[in-house]
């Protein structure tokens, strides 16, 4: 049966809207690529778009059309402070003092990770210290923007309070705010054929750096997310923060894959909705191909974490 043109799969690739992280030329490319390479899986694959008798699959419900609207498209969605000095968003609260809280670990994260009021950077702090470890490794790099998103956006670092609070309300809100792993965060990205290699390398100098590993998580078998994450405590400061290692084609599908999963996670979606959009990452996540021997790398928890 005949596949679809690199035409055709562009004019398509709006339907994986859900999964776009925005508008710009890169993020369509990324779709046209990630669409093309679906065309090429074998018929009858999972994450294939035909059946075992080549004929195609029905498209994915179109979210747009849903009743409901999608979370992005509700009203209030611009985050308040109110004048007691609780803060509200997207479904979440926090009170004044856990509010209070929540900026002063932003605070701390901030000196952690080494950028000064003006934003510039010394020898202090993680991301000169990813700086170094990336120097020295013989393949791989840390992705594009580093500096820009080491740092997690205050209304997100907020809102991961809110759910973790939620979540586990007999620990004390200070406890979980040092707690969120990825407030500060960082993403080495490698070669299929060197990402082994680059994820132990990467372990051995950040350990140089001062910085002690406590948990390992290794996702390539996940159906939704393909990738490594991991927590590191920073030696100097006492920052916990992470590090993930990708290759591109897995980046590039966690970018494509990164609104989705903000709407999964928002507490307004419901559970059609949540199917649906699990569904698209499945589509995307299953076009990443896993590195020779990335699967057999070994999660870690330190003892008594």
């Amino acid at each position: 049966m005949p596949r679809d043109s690199a035409a055709e799969l562009e004019r398509r690739s709006d339907e994986l809207s859900p999964g776009e992280v925005n508008d710009s030329r890169d993020a369509r490319a990324q779709q046209v690529d990630l669409r093309a390479r679906l065309e090429r899986l074998p018929d009858g694959h999972p994450s294939s778009p035909y059946r075992d008798d080549g004929s195609r699959k029905p498209p994915a419900a179109d979210l747009a059309e849903l009743e409901i609207p999608l979370p992005d498209e509700l009203p209030s969605e611009e985050e308040r402070t109110n004048p007691d000095g609780s803060w509200d968003w997207k479904g979440r609260h926090l009170t004044p003092e856990q509010s209070r809280i929540t900026d002063q670990a932003i605070a701390r994260c901030r000196d952690a990770e080494g950028r000064d009021a003006e934003g510039q950077y010394g020898d202090h702090g993680l991301t000169p210290a990813m700086r170094r470890v990336e120097a020295q490794l013989d393949h791989g790099a840390l992705v594009e923007d580093t500096e820009k998103y080491a740092l997690k956006e205050p209304n997100r670092f907020k809102e991961k309070l809110a759910d973790s609070i939620a979540r586990i309300p007999d620990k004390s809100s200070a406890e979980l705010a040092y707690e969120i792993p990825d407030a500060v965060r960082y993403t080495f990205m490698f070669a299929e054929d060197s990402y082994c290699q680059g994820v132990w390398d990467v372990h051995r100098k950040a350990e140089e750096q001062g910085c002690e590993l406590e948990v390992r998580r290794n996702s390539w078998a996940n159906a939704e997310y393909k990738g490594i994450n991991s927590r590191w405590l920073d030696g100097t400061s006492g920052q916990l923060f992470e590090i993930q290692f990708h290759t591109q084609a897995s980046w590039e599908a966690k970018q494509l894959i990164h609104r989705t999963y903000e709407r999964i996670t928002d507490p307004r979606t419901s559970h059609s909705e949540v199917q649906c959009l699990r569904e698209c990452q499945k589509e995307i996540s299953g076009s990443v191909g896993i590195p020779p021997g990335a699967a057999e790398i070994p999660d870690y928890r330190k003892e008594g974490k």
